[in-house]
């Protein structure tokens, strides 16, 4: 047992309401969790010519961590060699938080020189750091298929055993090695159509390799890293905000009448751990914190009830 220690966001998903006369809403704001300019994808055709960075878009979008009209960035250009993409980010500006990025298919296709690849990758690296990027994704290629890439899957098969060392030796920024190798494997059929390249399905599969990645190791640093749930709401009330930390459990919601609000923590297998309530005697916009006490690490069902409001949602105490 142990108290809950620093900040961690459960949920701040939806919208703020606006309130006015009648306790209607009439507007709402999203709350994202990271700026989507911060994220950059760079490389060559297998970025350009896919719908990997629009997907990565429409995923982040959907877990709540950019607006719904905000879009990440993308740099790549179709036959530019690692040397080309790495000028590529020298040019990007502002430089990027986050960086998801390929690099030396194009030379592989007549290459097999990974030790010299593999020094210009170590220079694409110390330029990231100097360049303020915090974290890396870096992928592996998916085999190429077909016997006129017969050259580029041997070289390939070279730079895959190169690159690991150098992605996993590397402190500043913090990097992420992605295989597409497993991630492809039984789809080839579905994932390309000319041997190398992603089909829209292709793309997608990538995308959500990368981005449950992404959300298994934080990959944006976040407090916590939890999937914003939708927000509850009733004819008479709605939940805006839970937040979790120092000790307590602050609940954000809107009321259109005084009403007692009740909270239950539970652990997955249903034991109920913590139980309060609170008598808000006005309407509105308000939050209610309840003290929470030492609880042992882990993760536990939450409920908050409100008159005829009802949410549950995940929260995790580390």
């Amino acid at each position: 047992m142990r108290h809950v220690l620093g900040y961690f966001l459960v949920l701040f998903t939806s919208a703020i309401m606006v309130l006015g006369s009648g306790m209607e809403a009439q507007a709402q704001e999203h709350v994202t969790k990271i700026k989507a300019s911060d994220l950059v994808a760079n490389g060559e055709s297998f970025f350009e010519l896919s719908n990997i960075t629009s997907e990565l878009t429409r995923l982040a979008r959907a877990d709540g961590f950019i607006g719904s009209n905000e879009s990440f960035r993308q740099i790549a250009k179709a036959g530019y060699s690692i040397s080309q993409i790495l000028n590529l980010y020298k040019n990007c500006s502002p430089k990027p938080v986050y960086l998801v990025s390929d690099g030396a298919g194009i030379d592989l296709m007549s290459s097999s020189n990974v030790q010299s690849l593999g020094n210009t990758l170590k220079q694409y690296l110390e330029e990231m750091k100097k360049g303020g990027t915090k974290k890396l994704l870096w992928m592996t290629y998916p085999d190429p298929q077909g016997g006129q890439w017969a050259t580029l899957k041997k070289n390939q098969d070279l730079w895959a055993e190169a690159v690991p060392p150098i992605i996993n030796g590397c402190t500043d920024p913090k990097t992420l090695l992605v295989d597409l190798r497993p991630v492809w494997a039984g789809h080839y059929s579905q994932y390309t159509s000319d041997g190398i390249h992603c089909t829209n399905a292709g793309g997608t599969a990538t995308a959500e390799a990368f981005w449950k990645a992404m959300k298994d190791s934080n990959f944006f640093d976040l407090p916590v890293f939890a999937q914003p749930l939708a927000i509850a709401r009733t004819a008479s009330s709605m939940l805006i905000g839970q937040f979790v930390g120092n000790g307590r459990v602050s609940v954000s919601l809107s009321l259109r009448q005084p009403s007692n609000v009740t909270l239950q923590i539970t652990t997955i297998s249903g034991r109920s751990v913590f139980t309060a309530e609170r008598q808000l005697s006005i309407p509105g916009l308000q939050t209610v914190e309840f003290p929470l006490g030492a609880i042992a690490q882990g993760m536990y069902c939450c409920e908050v009830r409100a008159g005829q409001l009802t949410n549950q949602s995940t929260v995790l105490v580390p």
